[in-house]
């Protein structure tokens, strides 16, 4: 269990209520990894929400036959990552790895959708929250999606 104070520190949780962060602290942990610990692997279930306290983690895609991941997201200090708890499928979908030793508060998914069910406001204040990071990562990446096309790169086969 992590203090509210601890909770207040961060953007994510800055709509709530004293007594909604009391129940979401409640069922928040810190965890500290080493760098190139791993919060989770790819296609493990979903069963935290993490919000990164201190150090960073990188989201990578990690194939077991390849030699070479693809790094497609950072996490620094405030940032929320592992939203797939979320998701029908509740498996994460990318390799959390901390590329310097790391801290992250891990919010016991099963227990914050228990509560979202029994307060929906505390449901809709945190949905709201996700929703609006989501949305400014969506704009980010339609940056960078139109940064690599909008100068067209002419590539020409050589014969033989």
């Amino acid at each position: 269990m992590v203090e509210v104070s601890e909770l207040r520190k961060f953007d994510l949780f800055e709509a709530f209520s004293d007594a909604q962060l009391e129940k979401i602290a409640g069922v928040t942990q810190r965890k500290s990894y080493k760098a190139n610990g791993r919060v989770y692997e790819s296609g493990e279930p979903a069963r935290y929400l993490f919000v990164v306290e201190k150090g960073l983690v990188s989201l990578r895609e990690i194939k077991p036959e390849d030699q070479i991941g693809i790094a497609f997201e950072m996490r620094q200090r405030g940032e929320l990552f592992g939203t797939a708890c979320f998701t029908d499928q509740r498996f994460y979908t990318l390799t959390g790895v901390c590329l310097e030793d790391s801290d992250v508060l891990a919010v016991d998914a099963d227990k914050l959708l228990e509560m979202c069910a029994a307060d929906p406001e505390l449901g809709y204040k945190l949905m709201k929250k996700i929703t609006q990071v989501y949305f400014e990562r969506y704009k980010v990446a339609k940056r960078q999606l139109h940064e690599m096309v909008k100068t067209p790169s002419i590539i020409t086969a050589l014969p033989g």
